[in-house]
């Protein structure tokens, strides 16, 4: 396992996947509800896999917010998601797109998909695959449910074979680029102002459990119903909160987090859900070396009580780019 990407996908949050057993058994996630969320993502990814844009527009809520590895920055509202869509559609034609293992989470008319991915492109007439995790947030409303948010975080080393069973070609990912940070990133103080900045002060509190070492305090401001965190560092899962403590008093045997630095944040709200998306400036030790491993991430929140206001369900983040838009360089030997 990748220390570097293990720590470093969640530390612009925590790094890896928990899934507390409570999340199925929560009483608001009903069976029609769940499936009525997966139809939509499911039906958004057929919409793109035929290449049908304008029908696209209306999978997507109009405040939505999608992060991949296609683009450095955030695709804010249905329009710039589904012209983002187009112009990948392009160069690398989704072939298909396939939600494995869902565990869904409603609060409200909103329900939260947390789930492994398994994708298929064309790309100068050949076949690339790869898989990983996918964070979504779909809003159920008395009509037709609408994507709201849409993260995926490749796996930094995919499989052998691919599920359509063709070899997966060499990365195509790079890390990204310090450069996008800006020549002197500092930590922004606010995300607009209001609930907004609320919401951004919770991500810096649990940024802030990394460099304390204290999982107690990430677990603090994570839902009773549990917390689902997603790293690119590799196909398994961290389960719930007993592992979240323990990978705390692994990694502090041996390293520390120097400083997390937050910039450029987005803040998302949808009644009682909401998406922090922001950019992040990671420096940690580990066996006396050093190093420097910039991100991005997207931590999903419920309004919670008794406790904090807002309350962490997934925290979603990733180093990896497409390597045609970041740092034109293999993973090997960047660790």
């Amino acid at each position: 396992m990748r220390r570097r990407s293990f720590i470093g996908s969640c530390a612009g949050a925590a790094a890896g996947m928990a899934i507390a057993s409570r999340v199925l058994a929560a009483p608001q996630a009903k069976s029609s509800d769940a499936a009525r969320a997966l139809s939509a993502l499911n039906e958004a990814r057929k919409l793109e896999v035929a290449g049908n844009f304008d029908a696209l527009r209306g999978a997507y809520h109009s405040d939505a917010i999608r992060v991949e590895p296609g683009s450095l920055q955030p695709n804010l509202g249905r329009a710039t998601i589904v012209e983002g869509a187009r112009a990948g559609f392009k160069q690398r034609k989704l072939l298909y797109f396939y939600y494995r293992q869902p565990e869904v989470l409603v609060v409200g008319n909103a329900a939260l998909v947390v789930s492994n991915y398994e994708a298929g492109y064309s790309m100068d007439g050949k076949v690339a695959e790869d898989s990983g995790k996918a964070t979504n947030v779909v809003l159920l409303g008395p009509s037709q449910p609408l994507v709201a948010q849409d993260v995926v975080v490749p796996n930094i080393y995919a499989g052998g074979y691919g599920p359509l069973g063709t070899a997966l070609t060499p990365p195509r990912f790079g890390l990204f680029p310090l450069r996008v940070l800006g020549p002197d990133p500092m930590t922004a103080k606010s995300a607009g102002g209001g609930e907004n900045d609320v919401l951004y002060k919770q991500v810096r509190q649990i940024n802030d459990s990394w460099v304390t070492g204290k999982s107690e305090d990430l677990l603090r401001y994570a839902s009773s119903r549990g917390v689902f965190l997603v790293g690119d560092y590799s196909p398994y899962y961290i389960s719930g909160a007993a592992d979240v403590r323990q990978h705390f008093a692994d990694f502090y045997k041996t390293s520390k987090v120097n400083f997390v630095r937050e910039t450029d944040p987005t803040v998302r709200i949808w009644g009682n859900m909401a998406a922090v998306a922001f950019n992040f400036d990671l420096d940690y030790t580990i066996n006396g070396n050093t190093k420097r491993s910039p991100g991005r991430a997207v931590y999903t929140f419920t309004r919670g009580t008794p406790g904090p206001q807002w309350t962490m369900v997934a925290c979603a983040a990733s180093h990896l780019v497409l390597r045609e838009i970041g740092d034109p360089y293999p993973i090997a030997g960047n660790s």
